[in-house]
């Protein structure tokens, strides 16, 4: 407590600090928000860092930030706005989810982050936020989205918070277990929608995997050298809708002429897979997966 209010101290770490409580974010974001110097954001990083008050994660080439654990944010809570209600103790899943996706397409990241961090300090596992909360609060602005409720930069802006929201809830995950196998996984050529592939990547590092996760858009090429380079046990493709059912099949197509397809194992999930499993398995693949919780506890411990 008594390093948070030396910190809150300094008009400068107190808004790096307060940016903070909406979830990790990188330098160039930080800069941006507070109006400080690159070189001063940094320094300042370095230093909340070394006592504690804040922690880095690295996904894909950009470092974020943010605050070390739940109870340095609730002391940095306390300092500010001295909250009346008292935490949580239950929490009412289907609630919390509507209440998320509402937040999350109206642009209230704040909001969303205090549903995520209740979630976080009553030690709710990660594939139930993942799969219970975040994957259906998206569905949910699918939906909204089909029927022209709300506009393509709503679904944009909640998929984005979203995305925010799953770095936050891995970085106060459990350590991460020794790796010892590999696993590539991304979306296929078209495919824009990444969330879903993130979730299972998300998953598979903190059960022992050292995941190779390519994003979005992945072109068939990039899968096939990655395969070729760092010889992977498992391979999982991410198809959305129906347009991006032929890109999959190509890549089950060229996968299988590979010469050591037999060493791995490739699997198809996301949205389409609920639709027409038979398709992707007729084209080569070894298994579907329709949502995380079927791959986490009924496929991925088989292939353990």
């Amino acid at each position: 407590m008594f390093s948070i209010i030396k910190e809150m101290a300094e008009p400068s770490k107190r808004q790096i600090l307060l940016e903070l409580r909406t979830g990790p974010k990188s330098v160039n974001e930080l800069v941006d928000l507070t109006g400080l110097k690159q070189p001063n954001v940094s320094n300042h990083l370095s230093k909340l860092r070394t006592k504690g008050l804040i922690k880095a994660m690295k996904i894909g080439r950009q470092v974020f930030y943010s605050l070390a654990n739940p109870e340095v944010e609730a002391a940095l809570v306390g300092l500010i706005d001295r909250p009346n209600e008292d935490p949580v103790q239950k929490i009412d899943l289907d609630i919390i989810t509507k209440q998320y996706a509402r937040a999350a397409v109206n642009g209230d990241e704040q909001a969303c982050t205090k549903f995520i961090d209740q979630l976080i300090r009553n030690g709710t596992p990660l594939i139930s936020i993942y799969q219970n909360v975040l994957a259906e609060a998206m569905g949910f602005v699918g939906k909204w989205y089909e029927v022209e409720a709300i506009d393509i930069g709503q679904e944009h802006l909640a998929s984005a918070i979203t995305e925010r929201m799953m770095a936050r809830v891995v970085h106060y995950a459990p350590p991460v277990r020794s790796a010892d196998r590999i696993a590539v996984t991304g979306c296929v050529a078209g495919n824009q929608h990444t969330i879903g592939a993130r979730m299972i990547s998300d998953f598979m590092r903190l059960s022992g995997w050292r995941v190779l996760y390519l994003g979005a858009n992945t072109p068939l090429e990039s899968f096939l050298s990655m395969i070729k380079e760092h010889k992977p046990s498992l391979v999982l493709l991410s198809v959305a809708f129906t347009s991006d059912r032929q890109e999959v099949i190509r890549a089950l197509t060229e996968f299988g002429q590979l010469d050591n397809r037999k060493t791995f194992k490739v699997g198809i999930g996301g949205g389409q897979v609920r639709h027409e499993p038979e398709v992707f398995l007729k084209a080569g693949a070894d298994f579907t997966a329709p949502n995380l919780s079927v791959f986490a506890e009924e496929i991925l411990p088989k292939i353990l």
